[in-house]
Parts: C-alpha cells; structure tokens; sequence
C-alpha cells in the first residue's frame, strides 16, 4: 500500500489549467422535470403537433387577410415567393458530409455481441449494425424515431407501436411485429437462463407480454403501468433481432423454468450472424486487433428524418475500432491524430492537450458515478455495511482525486435535480468517522471470518487503479483491518462481477470513476439499478431474494421492502409524486448503507473529440445514446 501523506499529494503536484485549451463546451442534461415529462404521458412523440400548430396560426392569419385589398394580395404572394426562393436556397446540398471512416478504439475484444446479454466492448458493433425502436437525448427531450414512425400509449398497461415499412434484415428476410416481439421477449429468457445479464431487468418486469397484432403493429401488455417504459426502449437492449438466424445459427446458454413446470431452452448469437441485424451497416471484422463495420447499401431510409438521421442513411462510410489495452497508447494515438474520440480526459492531465488543433476537449458538469459494491452474502449485517460507510475518506478522496473539485452523489444522479438528494442529506450519511467505525465493525455479525479485504475492480484506467488504492487504503486504516487490490480485465472483471455464488471471491467492487457520464433519464439508471435487489443488487452484490443464494434473513427482509418501494415509484407517473417516493428510497439506501455507496464525483468532465468530426452531439456520448447519430459526418481539412 503507497505512503497516504506522500502519494496522493503527489498526484496533485502538476499544475492544471482549464480554461487554456478548451475548444468548446457542452451542457448538462436537462432537469428531470424536462426530461421525464414525455416518459409517461400519451404523446406518440411524432412530429406533427409543430406544423399542425403552425399551420392553425397560419389558417387564422389568413382569414384575416381576406378582408384586405388586392394590394396586400400582391404583397403576400411576394412574400411567398421569397419565402420559397429561401427555402430552395436552404437546401442543403451533403454530399460533402458522406464518406469516411470513423476511428475509434477500446480496450479488449468482446465476450460476445448478442444485444440481450452484453454491454462491454460490443457496442462498436451493435449500435451501427442493429436497428433499435428510437433514440432519446435527455439534453434535449427528445425522441427520433428509427424502428418506429410512431407510437401510442392505448390506456395505463398498453403501449402500441407502429413499425417502419419496408426495413429489411441484412440477409433480405423482413422486419415485422413478429420478430420485434421476439426480440423484446427474448430479454428475459436470456436473463433467467443465464442468472442475470447486463441488461436492466426492470425494463420488462412490469410486461405481460409482447402481441404481433397485425404485420406492422406490436402491443405490449403490461401487469402494471410505468412510468418509464419509452425510455427504457431507447436502450440498445431492445435492438430488432431477426428470429430465423437465432433459430439457425443460435447457441444454446440453458434453460429457463415454465409455469407449467416445464423448462425452455433458450438460445444466444454472440457472433452476430450476417443477418442478425437490420441496422446501418454490417460487420466486415471483427478479431483480436479491433472491429470494422461498413455501410449497408440497402438500408431503410428516414422520411422525414428526425434529429440525428438522415434520409439515406448515415454520412460516414465506415467505423474502425482499434483494441488499444495501454491508457497511454491510446491517449497517444489521440494526440497524433488517430482517433475521433478520446473519451474522458483525466484532469490531470489538461495541459497535454493543449495547443492541438486537430482535437477538442469539451467541458461537461460530470454526471458519472464512483461506486463501490459490497458482497451481501459477508456483510449481512448492516452494521458492517455502516462500519464502512463511515471508514472511507469522503474529503480526502476529494482533495487527491478530484483537482476541480468533488461533490456528493446518492442513490439518484444530481442530473435528475427533480429527484436528487441535496448535498446536505447525503452529507448526513456519508462523513469519516473511524471511531464510529470501528465500533459498527466490531459490534456487526461476521457470518464469515472478516480478516481481510479485497478491493475488486477492472485495469486498463489508471484513475481507477487509484480509487481502488484510496478506498484499500483509507478502509484499511479507518477499521484497522488488512486490504488490497486486485485489477483484472474488463471482460474477467465483468463475469466474476456478475458470477453467482453465496459469497463472492472478493469483499468491495470498485467501478466506475466518476469523472464523466451523463444520464439516460432513467432514474434506474442513474443509478438506482445498481441497488435494486431485482438488478444488479442480485446478480453483482448478493443483496438477493434467491434462494439458492440463501441469503440471511435481514437481506430477505430489507430486500422485500426495498423492492416494494421502487415498485411503487416505478408505477407512479406523477412527477412531483414520484419525486417524494424516490427521496425516500434513497434515505432508506443511505440509512442501511445498502449493497452499495457513491465516492464523490467530480464537478466537471472533459471529452476528447477530434476536430474533424461533426454533428456529434456531445451530450450524448456521456451517456448511453452515443453513436446512434447517424448524421454524425467527418471534415475532410480538419
């Protein structure tokens, strides 16, 4: 373990600027009062409410003109003849948008590219070469259809969409309610069948079932309403997959039980057979360098085109995705003019970028999450959970780790302000106390032996090497207790993260480094997921419900309330009514110090992008909407 008083000063030795090099500037997400007003209401979000609105304004103006002469006649027929004299000039001629190859890079290969399984290291592929319902930006609460031309909320459990005509899987078979319903009722027979996934169950927990009700019309049935359910079909988890290559060219990963006691084998494509998708482009690599993807000749147009499509498809000809391990490798191949996107940029480290006008690093309020998970199957007491909470440096962290400065984070992201917790409540949790600590420690129940601890987490990002570091090291003197660290790759990480056992191989789980991220504006997102017991508080930190875990009986018990409780926000679709319902479950979180706590963030993210690439929308690379833009183009000089 490195010297405290030496090491993290050490860090912070190199001067910083922020403002010397900044090219631009993005923003925040919207407040949750914007971003979540479309989440529950009956609007189908189409296009038409604008023109309809113009054209009443219109229709009234023109009754009015009747009663002029024919003076104002002539001089409202010149002005439409202007106004379309402006309108043809305004047409854009992009043929100096299309072409090129978008570089871009990552850290592994895959584990595997099925959409309902897996979200690490695959994404390169499945965002261009699958087609998904829509994409939502929650900067702007939007909505711009891609799978769907519309959709209609029939009453409070029935959600009905209208597909696009004429879309085509890669091999010619077609896309049609049938294989849309397949391919959200897939989701959860991956997810029994496997244990858990990396998708979010709670996407589809509330879903009866998925009807193909005509050709091009899909009906969900819902047990209950949700406030959230079109968002949650932005994610690329409900990606179209063509049912016949599942059924030919599937893998078998288990069975899952029936009601009526029998067992269904279910079946995976990780390799992504040619066919498996219907999206803008196909797979033409994909080994241990990298992936490329190249644009599909015969893809589906978008008329009209909402924001982030184009008619004929997307403008760049081709993604290269390089598999670069070394932080520094990749920040060098940044520099040198490689790469399109760099991701976050550590702070300290702003002044290499400086003076480089073939890149932009963009300023963001950070939405990102630091979190560290605790195995519930050792530390079922809540005393010891507490213990832990209050061991750890909050300040201290802040002082070595965040040169901007750090804020507190709870349960629900400071991006949704409509449900947030104020800086002050969480404080009241989360403070240093190693005297209260160490009491918590030895009076908590040990069903196992705590002599040790092992901080757990993914290599390849340095800072979070040093978050690991910070949390062994500030736990281990506040308890008194031996710690270390233990780094691993992302792909190793993620499956010992997610594998099922009583307890697990390690104590914490460290991820995420807080120092970029935006929201998708889901509240289970950001991040109420990673506590849920019916998520990732299952299948990652053993605060289960299953027996074959068995789980002590205070998990049983807290697990049951707990899941309650987010049911009951997850039903509610009045804003300011939920906004109560999700303050309270994080107070309950904070107060029990449940499965997992936040590290503080940073204020501030900065994102690397090169100069040549256009309409991009930064926000949403900070969240999980990112290369879905299709209208995202290259500059041949930049």
């Amino acid at each position: 373990m490195r010297d405290n008083e030496n090491y993290w000063k050490r860090l912070r030795r190199r001067p910083v600027s922020r403002r010397s090099f900044l090219v631009g500037s993005g923003v925040t997400a919207a407040g949750a009062a914007a971003i979540l007003a479309g989440c529950g209401d009956d609007d189908d979000d189409d296009d038409t409410a604008a023109p309809a609105a113009t054209a009443a304004a219109a229709a009234t103006q023109a009754a009015a003109a009747t009663e002029a002469a024919a003076a104002t006649e002539a001089a409202a027929a010149a002005t439409e003849a202007a106004a379309a004299t402006e309108a043809a000039a305004a047409v854009e001629d992009d043929s100096h948008k299309r072409g090129g190859t978008l570089r871009l890079w990552k850290t592994t290969e895959d584990a595997g590219m099925d959409p309902g399984i897996f979200h690490v290291n695959n994404t390169d592929v499945i965002y261009p070469t699958m087609t998904q319902v829509y994409t939502y930006q929650p900067s702007k609460n939007v909505f711009s259809r891609d799978g769907v031309i519309g959709w209609e909320q029939v009453d409070a459990t029935t959600l009905v969409w209208s597909i696009r005509p004429g879309m085509k899987f890669h091999n010619g078979d077609p896309v049609d309610s049938d294989s849309m319903a397949f391919s959200f009722g897939r989701l959860d027979d991956l997810y029994e069948a496997h244990g858990a996934t990396h998708t979010t169950n709670t996407g589809w927990l509330y879903v009866d079932n998925f009807e193909p009700s005509d050709e091009l019309t899909m009906t969900e049935h819902w047990k209950v309403p949700s406030a959230d359910a079109q968002v949650y079909r932005a994610r690329h988890y409900y990606s179209f997959v063509n049912p016949r290559i599942v059924d030919e060219h599937g893998e078998s990963v288990g069975t899952r039980p029936l009601p009526d006691g029998s067992e269904k084998e279910v079946f995976a494509i990780q390799d992504l057979p040619h066919g498996s998708g219907s999206g803008p482009y196909t797979l033409a690599r994909r080994d241990t360098t990298g992936t490329r993807v190249e644009r599909w000749p015969d893809y589906h147009q978008h008329d009209p085109a909402d924001d982030g499509f184009v008619k004929d498809g997307p403008y760049i000809d081709a993604w290269e995705t390089r598999i670069i391990p070394e932080a520094a490798s990749r920040k060098a191949a940044f520099l040198a003019g490689d790469l399109d996107v760099y991701a976050d940029v550590d702070p300290l480290e702003l002044a290499d970028f400086e003076g480089q006008d073939h890149l932009q690093v963009l300023e963001f309020p950070a939405g990102g999450f630091a979190l560290c998970g605790m195995d519930g199957g050792k530390f079922h007491d809540k005393r010891s959970r507490q213990a832990l909470q209050k061991a750890f440096d909050y300040e201290g962290f802040i002082q070595a780790l965040r040169p901007f400065g750090g804020t507190y984070q709870g349960p629900v992201s400071r991006l949704l302000p409509q449900y947030a917790l104020s800086q002050e409540e969480i404080k009241s949790y989360y403070y240093h106390d190693p005297q209260q600590a160490r009491q918590l420690w030895e009076a908590a129940d040990f069903e196992y032996p705590m002599d040790h601890i092992t901080v757990f987490m993914g290599a390849g990002n340095p800072l979070q090497l040093q978050i690991g570091e910070f949390i062994a090291q500030s736990i281990g003197e506040s308890l008194g207790i031996e710690t270390d660290i233990e780094a691993v790759d992302i792909t190793t990480w993620a499956a010992r993260a997610l594998e099922r056992a009583q307890v697990k191989d390690w104590e914490l789980l460290a991820y995420g480094v807080g120092t970029s991220g935006g929201t998708t504006g889901l509240p289970n997102d950001s991040a109420l997921i990673n506590f849920d017991p019916r998520g990732y508080g299952n299948s990652a930190f053993n605060h289960s419900l299953y027996e074959d875990l068995m789980p002590r009986k205070e998990i049983i018990e807290d697990g049951t309330a707990l899941i309650k409780m987010l049911e009951a926000q997850e039903q509610e679709v009045d804003v300011e009514a939920r906004a109560v319902l999700l303050r309270e479950i994080q107070h309950w979180i904070l107060d029990r110090h449940w499965c997992n706590w936040s590290l503080p963030p940073s204020t501030v993210s900065f994102y690397g992008f090169s100069s040549r690439l256009q309409d991009f929308e930064p926000n949403e690379w900070l969240n999980l909407y990112d290369r879905r833009r299709e209208s995202m183009w290259l500059k041949e000089d930049a």
